[in-house]
């Protein structure tokens, strides 16, 4: 048998950043696979999360099947509808989103990057790239998500700026500081928000946390991707520009 020849550092990648890239998940989540025993280099288990991988000379299985880096990495925009809840399969009554997936015939390795609750609509990004995923989830990135708020009456006088300044507590720390706009037609029933973070329902608690009620949520950009006209359901592809302004802005480009 040829010995394989001597591996080049600059040609490999740390397992967990394979696997991301590979698509199963950021490289925090891909480790639970590794540690699991899913995950074979040319046929032997490995259990060690610093492994690197020279893609192209290397086999990488999880779960018996290859796992293989895609040559053309992609990105989709999806209209989340209401009542479905951000996880693929049903949970009891709720509608997941496999369903949609199945029906846009994207493959099984395109992952929702992040959440909106059941009862909210909006921008859902998809993406086979784990660490864009992962980049997208961290605070720290400075991606701001921009939501449209609809309350059951009118906000206190005010309160914008308390909604803003970050000075509501939530879990027992204060939420990051975000900007809030007032509509142009000066209906106070109605305002737009905008985080760079995104815990729990965060944004129908800040409004009850100034006494308020949210009665429509709607995502409409994750940094310079916006919803535009997608209709509810329906995905799309992000334009190579959309594409290289978002990972800009997360630091990629």
């Amino acid at each position: 048998m040829t010995p394989k020849r001597p591996t080049d550092p600059d040609s490999t990648l740390r397992l967990n950043r394979y696997l991301a890239r590979a698509g199963y998940g950021s490289r925090r989540s891909v480790e639970d696979i590794v540690r699991e025993g899913r995950v074979a280099i040319d046929g032997e288990v490995v259990h060690d999360l610093g492994r690197r991988i020279e893609p192209g000379r290397d086999t990488v299985t999880v779960d018996g099947m290859h796992a293989d880096l895609p040559t053309d990495v992609r990105i989709y925009a999806f209209h989340k509808p209401a009542d479905v809840v951000c996880t693929l399969r049903p949970q009891g009554s709720q509608r997941g989103l496999e369903s949609y997936q199945r029906g846009a015939d994207l493959p099984e390795r395109f992952k929702p990057v992040g959440r909106l609750d059941q009862d909210s609509t909006g921008l859902l990004l998809w993406t086979d790239d784990g660490e864009l995923a992962e980049a997208l989830l961290r605070p720290r990135s400075g991606v701001w998500k921009t939501y449209e708020v609809t309350l059951s009456q009118n906000l206190g006088k005010g309160l914008e700026r308390t909604l803003a300044d970050g000075s509501i507590t939530l879990d027992g720390r204060p939420v990051r500081p975000c900007r809030v706009h007032a509509d142009p037609s000066g209906n106070r029933r109605r305002w737009q928000l905008e985080l760079h973070e995104g815990r729990k329902r965060q944004i129908r608690r800040m409004i009850a946390a100034v006494d308020g009620k949210v009665v429509a949520l709607v995502r409409m950009a994750v940094g310079p991707v916006q919803l535009g006209r997608l209709r509810e359901g329906d995905f799309r592809r992000l334009t190579n520009d959309e594409e290289q302004a978002l990972r800009k802005a997360v630091g990629q480009g």
